[in-house]
Formats: C-alpha cells, structure tokens, sequence
C-alpha cells in the first residue's frame, strides 16, 4: 500500500517490521512529544522549587561548567543572575564571558571559590564523576551540588 509507513526494529537477530499510515504515525509522535513536553515542564518546575527554597533562606549557588546542554537548560528555565551567582569553567576561553540568553558571567574556575557558596549546580553533568573527585574537599565540609539529570535533586 503506497499510503503505508514500514518501521523497522531489530531484535535478537529478527527483524520486526510495522507497518503504519502516515496518520497513525504522526499521532504517535504527538503523543510522544505531549509526554515529553510534560515531563520537562515538570522537571523545570522541580528545579525551580529547589532554587526558590535555597533563595528564600538566603543561600549562594553557583553553576559548574558552562557547557551548550546546561545553557539550553537555563534559557527553558528562564533561570538568570537572581538565581545563580555566576558559573565556573575551566575553560579558558569562556572566561569573562556572559551565557547566552541568560547573561549569567563566567569566572575562571578557582577551586577557592568553591569554598565561598553553599551549593552548585552542575552544569557539566556528563563529568559529574571527575567533577566530584576534584572537589571531594567541598563535599566533605558540606557543600551541596543540585542537578536536574535525571531528576532535579540536591545531592
């Protein structure tokens, strides 16, 4: 049938076909994305609540690598300056500069200034592992780091 769609899945060496109108598939998707789409306001609603409280009680929070992902993250969540202090990188070339959308200042990454806030949200969630072997002194003398990936929590 020309008004057919075959999707093709393979499985333990089967291969499994389905085939689909253009309709159906386009309902599938939608239905898909509406899931998506609540799954992320959800989760921008979490963040923002944990941000909110550490707010309300007067607590520093910075960001820990100014990567593209963690941007994207920040634009969704309309997070700016009232929220996190600045961000860190160790980036040389990012020093000095702003993040897109969010106008949140990049420092240079000093492990001093680490010390000086409460929390820190990490932005470089893909070297959670590496990021929290160098900073192993902040987490024992009871500094807190919040991510979003896979749900928004303090850790």
């Amino acid at each position: 049938n020309n008004n057919e769609i075959i999707i093709s899945n393979e499985n333990n060496d089967e291969k499994q076909d389905q085939r689909m109108s253009p309709e159906d598939l386009i309902n599938v998707e939608k239905t898909l994305l509406k899931k998506y789409d609540i799954e992320n306001i959800l989760a921008r609603k979490q963040l923002m609540k944990i941000f909110s409280k550490l707010k309300k009680r007067n607590r520093t929070i910075i960001g820990y690598g100014a990567t593209a992902k963690v941007n994207t993250v920040l634009n969704f969540c309309k997070i700016k300056s009232e929220t996190l202090d600045y961000f860190l990188d160790t980036t040389p070339g990012k020093a000095g500069k702003f993040m897109p959308g969010s106008h949140l200042y990049i420092q240079r990454y000093n492990k001093a200034l680490t010390h000086q806030v409460d929390y820190i949200f990490l932005g470089a969630w893909n070297f959670k592992k590496e990021i929290f072997k160098k900073e192993k002194k902040y987490i024992k003398n009871g500094g807190k780091f919040i991510t979003h990936v896979p749900v928004p929590k303090i850790i």
